[in-house]
């Protein structure tokens, strides 16, 4: 409203005032600017954009329709007009920059309360859960194979291991990581990981293939953690894959970089939610944490890395890893 009105009251000026008084129409001209900062500082660059598209529609067709009195000036003014259009752009442009490096920074802080937070619940967690567990194993041995007290044990070890797992993942996501990089063969981490893979994908009954590029790729990174960031992406791959359906891993090199691919064949994330899975906690698993994703997120981005995904056509989703190395093309296991 205030940005419309101020428009509307210089173009009325403008219109209202004799063409003889040059002088005014030039302060009237230049406060055009007015409004067309403020838009683009309250509303980004389609505000500012918006704003120096309208004030060229109400201000041209007087400096085109004006026949004497400012025809001297008409070069001037078109050239004001050009650039209304330019600092409404630019100071769009930067105010949405400036939005979304003070969006980033609060995440980062929220991130950063986060896991400080979940840093300490796990932390207190852990210690008794480990008691609970030993206790319960130690009691459960001592009793018959066909006690019905055993099942009721093996339910309470089932759970207490559950939450184990889950103290263990958010404690991978709190605590910094210290890498520790070395120059390898970036397909022996494939090769080891393989084995484990496989049987996964055998206990889901999903078909697994790697399809590696063939050289060999060396590689500066953290191979333990990132061996565990690929394995988070393929389980999450196969238990998103319904049975009889097929799960690819492939490796390719492209302009430097090293891009390693998960394609499922699960129902996919919708496109409005895919960013929202890369935050902590959220997660569709009914006994998932929500952390798989981030701490992969985490991981590649410590090596310096970015993590992509992105709903494929038909269905399935696929999961990108892209470091920055430099390699040398693929092979089917």
């Amino acid at each position: 409203i205030v940005v419309l009105t101020l428009i509307i009251l210089i173009t009325m000026l403008h219109y209202l005032t004799i063409q003889d008084k040059v002088k005014v129409h030039v302060i009237y001209r230049e406060l055009y600017f007015l409004p067309i900062i403020l838009a683009a500082f309250w509303f980004g660059l389609y505000g500012g954009l918006t704003a120096a598209l309208g004030v060229t529609a109400l201000y041209l067709p007087m400096i085109i329709g004006n026949s004497s009195g400012l025809v001297e000036h008409d070069l001037g003014n078109l050239l004001e007009v050009l650039l209304f259009n330019i600092i409404g752009i630019l100071v769009g442009w930067l105010r949405k920059r400036e939005l979304t490096n003070q969006e980033m920074r609060r995440r980062e802080n929220e991130l950063a309360a986060m896991g400080k937070a979940v840093a300490c619940v796990a932390h207190d967690m852990k210690t008794p859960l480990i008691a609970i567990g030993g206790f319960v194993r130690q009691i459960r041995k001592k009793l018959p194979p066909k006690d019905r007290t055993g099942e009721k044990l093996d339910l309470v070890l089932h759970q207490a291991e559950r939450l184990e797992s889950m103290v263990k993942s958010m404690l991978a996501f709190a605590k910094p990581f210290d890498l520790k990089c070395q120059t390898d063969d970036f397909n022996k981490l494939f090769h080891e990981m393989i084995p484990i893979a496989k049987e996964r994908a055998r206990i889901h009954n999903v078909q697994l293939t790697f399809q590696l590029n063939r050289n060999t790729l060396l590689c500066p990174c953290d191979s333990s953690y990132l061996q565990q960031a690929l394995i988070n992406l393929v389980n999450n791959a196969l238990e998103a894959s319904p049975a009889g359906e097929k799960v690819i891993v492939r490796t390719r090199n492209d302009a430097g970089c090293i891009y390693i691919e998960v394609e499922d064949s699960g129902e996919g994330i919708p496109h409005d939610q895919i960013d929202n899975y890369l935050q902590p906690f959220v997660s569709s698993k009914r006994e998932g944490t929500g952390l798989g994703l981030p701490i992969v997120k985490k991981i590649v981005e410590a090596h310096g890395g970015t993590l992509q995904c992105e709903r494929r056509k038909i269905k399935g989703m696929v999961f990108r890893i892209i470091l920055p190395v430099s390699i040398d093309g693929k092979t089917e296991i």
